[in-house]
C-alpha cells in the first residue's frame, strides 16, 4: 500500500502546529493632505514624528500579521495532506492495491472516501500563498511544484468517487475502475515524489516557530501556553523514537524499551504540570485562554498519554496485534497499544491545541 514514508510521516506531524496571534491592527494613518511647500510648526512637527511612529508600528503589526496568515495556510495545506487526503489515498489502496490493476473480489462492495468541494475551495486558497509576501524560500517553491500533482490528483480522485459512489462498474463490469486504477497510481506517483520536500520545509519552520514560542511564553509568565505546547513537543519525541526505532503495529513487540521509556517518563511529568495549571481559572484568564477550550485540550493531552501506557502494557504482556488488525488502517487506529493509535490521539490532541486563542 502507498502511503508517506516513515520520515515524512515524522516530519507532516512536526509542522501542524498553528501559530498564534492576539494581534490587533490600527489602519494606518492617512497621509498628509498638505504640500510639501506647506511648512508644519514646531508643534505639529513633533506629533508628525508620533505619527510616523505610530504607522511604522502599524506597518510592523501588518507585516506580522501577513507571515502569520500565510503561515497558517500552509499548516492547514500541510494538515490536509497529512489528515483526510492520506485517508482518501489509504482506503482506496488497502481496498484496491496499488498494482497494475485494482484488486477486485467476487462480492466487491467499496465506499470510498470524498474530497469535498470545500476542500478544493480551501486548497485553491492556500496554493494561492505562494505568490504572496512575505517570501519563504523554503516553502514556496515547494508549494509550486506541489500544486500541479496535487490538483490532478484531487480531480481523479472525485472522479473514482462519483463512480464507486454511484456503483458505475455494475454497468461497465469494471472497465472504468482499471482506467481510474491506473491513473490513480500514476497521479499518487507524482504526488508523493512532490509532497516530501514540501512536509519537511513546513517541519524545519515549524520546529523553529515552536521554539522561538516556547522562549516567548516563557520570557511572559504564560506558563499554561507553555506547558500545553511542550506537551506536544515530547509527545512528538515519542512518537520520533518510535519512528527511528522503525516500529508500527507488524513489529511493536521489538520496541526498546528503555528509549521509549525514557520519554514516555518526560510526557507524564509535562501531563501532570500541564494538568495542575489548568486547573487555575485565574491562570487562563490572564493567559487570554478559554478555560473550556483548555479542558477539551487536557483530555486530548490525557488520551495521548494513555495510548502510550497502552504500548508499554502490550509490550510488558508480549501480546502480539492480530493479523486481521494489521490488514486495516481502521483498526489499527483503534487497536489499543499500537503505534498506530498513538498518532491518532496526537493528531487529535494537536487539533484541539489549534483551537486554543
Amino acid at each position: 500500500m502507498k502511503k508517506l514514508s516513515s520520515f515524512v510521516a515524522f516530519a507532516l506531524l512536526c509542522a501542524m502546529f498553528t501559530a498564534c496571534s492576539n494581534l490587533k491592527v490600527n489602519p494606518p494613518a492617512a497621509e498628509p493632505s498638505g504640500t510639501t511647500a506647506d511648512k508644519p510648526s514646531a508643534g505639529a512637527a513633533s506629533g508628525e514624528s508620533g505619527k510616523n511612529k505610530n504607522d511604522a508600528a502599524n506597518i510592523e503589526a501588518l507585516e506580522e500579521a501577513m507571515e502569520i496568515e500565510k503561515y497558517n495556510a500552509y499548516v492547514q495545506l500541510n494538515n490536509y495532506m497529512t489528515g483526510r487526503l492520506e485517508q482518501v489515498l489509504t482506503r482506496y489502496f488497502e481496498k484496491l492495491g496499488d498494482g497494475e490493476q485494482p484488486i477486485i473480489g467476487k462480492h466487491f462492495s467499496f465506499t470510498m472516501l470524498s474530497v469535498s468541494a470545500n476542500d478544493k475551495s480551501a486548497l485553491n486558497k492556500q496554493f494561492g500563498y505562494a505568490d504572496k509576501t512575505p517570501a519563504f524560500p523554503t516553502v514556496d517553491p515547494a508549494v509550486v511544484k506541489l500544486k500541479p500533482v496535487m490538483n490532478e490528483l484531487v480531480a481523479i480522485l472525485s472522479e473514482a468517487h462519483d463512480y464507486y459512489e454511484t456503483k458505475g462498474y455494475v454497468d461497465d463490469n469494471f472497465a472504468k475502475s482499471k482506467e481510474l486504477h491506473t491513473k490513480i497510481v500514476k497521479a499518487a506517483d507524482g504526488y508523493y515524489a512532490a509532497s516530501g520536500e514540501f512536509l519537511k520545509a513546513m517541519a524545519s519552520m515549524g520546529a523553529e516557530r515552536r521554539q522561538e514560542s516556547l522562549k516567548k511564553y516563557q520570557d511572559n509568565d504564560q506558563q499554561l501556553r507553555y506547558s500545553a505546547l511542550k506537551f506536544l513537543m515530547d509527545a512528538q519525541a515519542l512518537s520520533a523514537e518510535m519512528e527511528e526505532q522503525g516500529v508500527t503495529a507488524k513489529n511493536i513487540l521489538d520496541l526498546d524499551m528503555g528509549k521509549f521509556k525514557a520519554k514516555y517518563d518526560v510526557l507524564v511529568e509535562d501531563l501532570t504540570n500541564l494538568t495542575q495549571l489548568s486547573q487555575d481559572a485565574m491562570r487562563a484568564k490572564k493567559e487570554g485562554l478559554r478555560s473550556d477550550l483548555v479542558e477539551d485540550y487536557v483530555d486530548e493531552a490525557k488520551e495521548v498519554k494513555v495510548a502510550a501506557s497502552e504500548i508499554i502494557e502490550r509490550v510488558n504482556k508480549k501480546s502480539a496485534v492480530d493479523e486481521f488488525d494489521l490488514s486495516n488502517s481502521f483498526f489499527l487506529e483503534n487497536r489499543n497499544g499500537t503505534p498506530e493509535k498513538f498518532k491518532k490521539t496526537l493528531r487529535d490532541a494537536i487539533q484541539e491545541y489549534n483551537r486554543l486563542k
